[in-house]
């Protein structure tokens, strides 16, 4: 039987929480507490200051990086999103990539466990929206639920993309008299004006990510619930 369509943006204090704001809620928590947790495994596994992190400065030549990016630029690479300059103020355009969780892969310490904890984060955010809202009977009424945390992780993505960026038209140039981002080398000048960071793209890929995985999340969620409810309708049963 299909549960009564769901209340997207009240709060019943007797139908569970509205679909929408746990939803985008749940998003935002997954993505925060996903980058945390990156924080926390970077505080155990690296010596010295996260700002001084070779895997990160050389996508900003040399140039310190501010404490919180280099968490969110590694969670973002869990996720396949690359550190991102496009450099177009010089002659010519040139476009250099690199995933901070590659540059931070060594050969003592694997890193690629990462590219689980996104998914990981995504479906228990679906699967906790699904049980706090009361539209999750069916396996498709939880996968649709849960995928509703696709929008606040999209949005966390996207304000980590606009905000977690480092200027770079202050660096020095090196001996050589250029600037090395990566391994290319750019005139000073060229880089007036440029930054690197997660590409604003990536909020797309929050929203397969929240999609995919949130509703998994909530298809979970309701069947657990289906099977908990047959267990206790046998046992009264019984």
């Amino acid at each position: 039987m299909p549960s009564p369509p769901p209340r997207l943006y009240s709060l019943p204090r007797d139908e569970g929480r509205a679909l929408l704001p746990t939803g985008v809620a749940a998003g935002v928590a997954a993505f925060v507490v996903g980058t945390l947790a990156v924080a926390g495994w970077l505080a155990l596994a690296t010596d010295g200051s996260f700002s001084t992190l070779d895997a990160a400065t050389e996508m900003t030549g040399g140039k310190s990086v501010p404490v919180p990016f280099v968490p969110v630029w590694t969670f973002g690479g869990a996720m396949g999103l690359p550190v991102r300059l496009v450099e177009t103020t010089g002659p010519g355009r040139a476009v250099v990539l690199r995933n901070l969780v590659d540059g931070l892969d060594g050969p003592a310490d694997s890193w690629y466990w990462l590219g689980a904890l996104p998914p990981a984060c995504v479906f228990l955010a679906g699967f906790v929206t699904a049980r706090l809202t009361a539209w999750s009977r069916r396996p498709a009424e939880g996968f649709v639920t849960g995928s509703s945390v696709a929008f606040g992780f999209a949005a966390g993505v996207a304000v980590a993309a606009v905000v977690a960026r480092v200027g770079l038209g202050d660096v020095p140039p090196n001996a050589e008299g250029f600037v090395r981002v990566g391994s290319t080398g750019f005139h000073p000048t060229d880089l007036d004006g440029d930054s690197v960071g997660l590409p604003l793209w990536g909020a797309f890929s929050g929203l397969v990510f929240g999609v995919v995985f949130g509703g998994l999340g909530g298809a979970v969620a309701s069947l657990v619930d289906r099977l908990v409810s047959a267990v206790r309708n046998r046992s009264k049963k019984a």
